[in-house]
């Protein structure tokens, strides 16, 4: 039988990206927008493991690690916080809660794998609790020159325009390399996806 994942997170694209990821493994990932549906999910049916996002409408992830941990039916599940690279994580009140660990948005696909299944085996592995995605594990992280510009025949059409000069890139084509990393992250997921 599938371990069962409650992913909590109002964002549709870390839902698919994490839906994705787990496709392939003994895991059925339930996923939510919001943390008062969380709440309701994990009474109705009790998941194996909780990831959820600390900047989420209703009630945070901190919440809803309060109420998992809170509770003695619940409290043995483990409950990972996820958050963006840019957002505050508060360590004290998300280990006052009783959080297992943080993990920090964009993550790779196989370190997120790698700590749920850890997790449901009862291991704690090291690193759960820093807030930069270097110590989260190995990632990938391409770095695209500062002036990467597709200029005007990356898509064979006609220039309508003199292309910009190589060191003013044309306006939306500047990739930052966290931007790359969830790209990159996002485009391995979808890869093994058809339609």
């Amino acid at each position: 039988m599938p371990y069962k994942l409650l992913l909590a997170d109002d964002s549709v694209t870390i839902q698919r990206v994490i839906e994705l990821t787990f496709a392939d493994e003994d895991v059925q990932v339930v996923a939510v927008g919001d943390g008062k549906k969380a709440i309701a999910s994990i009474e109705a049916d009790r998941p194996d493991i909780v990831l959820a996002d600390v900047g989420m409408p209703e009630r945070d992830g901190y919440e809803v690690a309060a109420f998992v941990k809170g509770n003695p039916r619940f409290a043995d599940i483990p409950v990972l916080l996820l958050t963006g690279a840019f957002e505050p994580v508060d360590d004290t009140r998300a280990r006052a809660v009783g959080c297992d660990g943080v993990l920090v948005k964009p993550f790779e696909p196989q370190m997120v794998i790698n700590r749920v299944k850890d997790l449901l085996a009862g291991r704690r592995p090291a690193g759960l609790w820093s807030a930069s995605p270097a110590a989260q594990g190995p990632t990938r992280q391409p770095s695209p020159p500062d002036n990467f510009n597709l200029g005007p025949t990356a898509f064979n059409r006609a220039p309508t325009a003199p292309s910009a000069p190589p060191s003013a890139p044309a306006a939306g084509a500047v990739l930052r390399p966290a931007a790359a990393s969830f790209a990159s992250c996002c485009c391995r997921s979808l890869r093994s996806f058809s339609i």
